[in-house]
C-alpha cells in the first residue's frame, strides 16, 4: 500500500468498498512498514498506531501543495484515509556478524 508520511500521520488511500472502509475506519489500528535486505541479512520494521479517520478538507489543503499517495494497483483509489500517530514503536535488525 502506498502512503504519504505528514507531520502528524500517515496518509493512504484505499477504495471505499473495500475492507478498510468497513472496518477500520474510527477504530484503533496499526499500520506497518517494513524494510527487508536479504543480502546484508538485516531489515527494520516501523509500526504507527492510530485511529483511522478520513481526510479533513484541511488535511486536503496542506496536499495540495505537497505529495499525496499514488496507488501503484488498478481499481478507484479514492478514499484518503489518515492514520495518526498515537504511538509508535519499531526495532532494527542489524547486518549478520555485527
Amino acid at each position: 500500500m502506498n502512503y504519504v508520511l505528514t507531520d502528524d500521520g500517515i496518509i493512504f488511500r484505499t477504495v471505499p468498498d473495500g475492507e478498510v472502509a468497513r472496518n477500520a475506519m474510527d477504530t484503533t489500528c496499526a499500520f506497518e512498514i517494513d524494510d527487508v535486505d536479504e543480502f546484508f541479512e538485516s531489515g527494520w520494521s516501523v509500526l504507527p498506531v492510530g485511529v483511522a479517520q478520513l481526510l479533513t478538507e484541511a488535511d486536503f489543503q496542506r496536499l495540495r501543495f505537497g505529495k499525496i499517495p499514488e496507488p501503484w494497483v488498478d481499481g478507484p483509489r479514492v478514499l484518503f484515509v489518515k492514520l495518526p500517530l498515537l504511538q509508535l514503536t519499531g526495532r532494527q535488525l542489524l547486518p549478520h556478524g555485527r
